[in-house]
């Protein structure tokens, strides 16, 4: 990309005229996860390194009651389509759409620092892109303002194909840290950013991490390499 030009994710006015030419006409971009079944098809049966991002649409149920189901699934279309440029631009892959949620994955076999970073720095991104770019278009539109909640977390995940064929089985992961992300996300609050314990040790710069005081009623989840508990921390 040539470093005199703005990037299209990053530049808020590219941004916003893109989320109103979706509000007015439809997705304007493809918003296939192909890209990151091309990386996993490289992993079949393989473990590998990854950082996993979530990030869920808060008070979506109550959304989808108040509004009709047009309005809302161009809602969904909007908020897939501008957190998924900002994951490719932060070097990340979509893993999947899940209703009102977006999986992102970065890969982190060969440089797990930076890709602990790039996934930080994404998910500090697409707050923005929500408040400066998504939310006031849908306010002029009279519809709901988007709120989010995220969580990220490290480690290793074994790539699973479903099937023979490597071109059609269904392909996906299982391991540590998409799970310990899913279940990280039921704690974090509207606009928070909850990371893992394995994240954290992976981050060069830890002054905006506070530790989570969690219930342990909420949260009893074992650090499987020093038995105590796994640690949750959240930006400032």
């Amino acid at each position: 990309m040539n470093s005199g030009l703005l990037s299209p994710v990053k530049d808020f006015n590219a941004a916003q005229a893109r989320v109103r030419q979706t509000l007015d006409r439809g997705v304007q971009i493809d918003l296939s996860t192909e890209s990151c079944k091309r990386f996993l098809r490289r992993k079949v049966n393989q473990k590998v390194g990854v950082v996993i991002l979530y990030v869920d649409i808060d008070g979506s149920t109550k959304m989808s009651m108040a509004l009709s189901p047009e309005k809302f699934a161009t809602i969904l279309h909007v908020f897939s389509q501008e957190m998924s440029l900002v994951t490719s631009e932060y070097g990340g892959y979509v893993l999947k759409y899940v209703g009102d949620a977006i999986i992102a994955l970065f890969p982190a076999e060969y440089d797990s620092r930076q890709a602990s970073k790039n996934a930080v720095d994404c998910a500090k991104y697409m707050q923005r892109i929500i408040k400066d770019c998504v939310n006031p278009e849908l306010s002029t539109r009279g519809l709901p303002q988007l709120a989010v909640k995220m969580s990220i977390d490290y480690g290793d995940v074994q790539v699973v194909l479903y099937g023979k064929s490597i071109d059609r089985a269904h392909i996906d992961i299982v391991g540590s840290s998409i799970s310990m992300a899913a279940k990280m996300i039921a704690l974090s609050k509207t606009w928070q950013i909850v990371i893992g314990q394995s994240m954290y040790k992976n981050l060069d710069n830890k002054q905006n991490l506070i530790e989570m005081n969690v219930d342990p009623k909420k949260w009893a989840y074992i650090d499987e390499k020093t038995g105590g508990s796994y640690q949750l921390y959240t930006l400032r």
